[in-house]
């Protein structure tokens, strides 16, 4: 049977598209895309010809059902706006449908900004947590940040850059101003920028003030522990909480993840609170 090739291509730099991922765009019989204009692009630079089908977040079930239908005829390669397909993509469900249907997936790997982040952040650790865009809903976006953040690995974040701003201003106050960030704008690109600081003082920086572009953002939860916090500084941050009007369930959440503790301890000196 046919094969669905899901290929990496560059993130900006077009230098970065791999002779393999060239070699298969040229082969298969037809390129599905996510943005078929960035695509077309891509492949005239290439001097690759071929049809050139659309499959993007708001396509519906029928178009993943045709794009699959393609393969009864021969190969077909998936690409995504820019870096590895499968991340913040309809390549999901793709992939999942195709193998469904009996079609090998095949990974021609190639540049992603996920990887490339992590690279350049200098944060030592063993692993990270990937959040891609995060939810425009407030309480849905802070409950998935306050549960990664509990993980306490390296958090990966995808920001457009219309977002970069009020995105930063949430995490500096839900986080902590201090906390470690290294901010990357238009990856290996021209104006490509990056910028490790803590993020409280990011949030004047040029690289979102007056930037423009794709930003990629990875938070560093830092190696903290439950002797490094004592009871009446938690008892501090909790009130202060209180008072801004958070609940007590979500004091809870975000202090136990910034501090690295246990939820329960939080929760108990809250209750103390409110007893005084």
């Amino acid at each position: 049977m046919a094969q669905l090739y899901l290929v990496g291509t560059p993130i900006g730099n077009l230098e970065d598209l791999s002779p393999r991922a060239q070699r298969i765009l040229q082969q298969v019989d037809v390129v599905v895309a996510e943005d078929t204009r960035r695509t077309r692009r891509l492949l005239k630079h290439f001097d690759i010809g071929g049809s050139v089908e659309s499959l993007h977040a708001h396509s519906d079930k029928k178009k993943v059902d045709y794009v699959v239908s393609l393969l009864e005829d021969g190969d077909v390669a998936y690409v995504t706006d820019a870096g590895t397909p499968g991340l913040s993509d309809p390549g999901a469900i793709l992939v999942k449908v195709a193998r469904k249907s009996g079609h090998a997936v095949v990974p021609v790997p190639g540049p992603s900004a996920l990887a490339t982040a992590l690279s350049v952040s200098g944060f030592e650790s063993t692993g990270a947590t990937f959040l891609g865009f995060l939810p425009e809903r407030k309480i849905k976006r802070l409950e998935i940040l306050d549960s990664a953040w509990s993980v306490g690995l390296p958090i990966v974040i995808f920001v457009g850059p219309k977002a970069v701003m009020a995105t930063v201003t949430e995490l500096s106050e839900r986080l902590g101003e201090d906390t470690q960030v290294t901010i990357c704008r238009e990856l290996t690109k021209m104006h490509e920028q990056i910028v490790s600081c803590a993020i409280g003082k990011v949030i004047n920086d040029p690289v979102i003030t007056v930037g423009r572009g794709e930003y990629t953002l990875v938070l560093n939860p830092g190696p903290v522990t439950d002797s490094e916090v004592s009871d009446t500084v938690l008892k501090s941050e909790i009130k202060g909480l209180f008072d801004k009007g958070m609940t007590h369930r979500d004091a809870s959440i975000h202090l136990a993840a910034k501090h690295s503790i246990s939820r329960r301890r939080v929760y108990k000196l809250g209750i103390e609170i409110q007893d005084d």
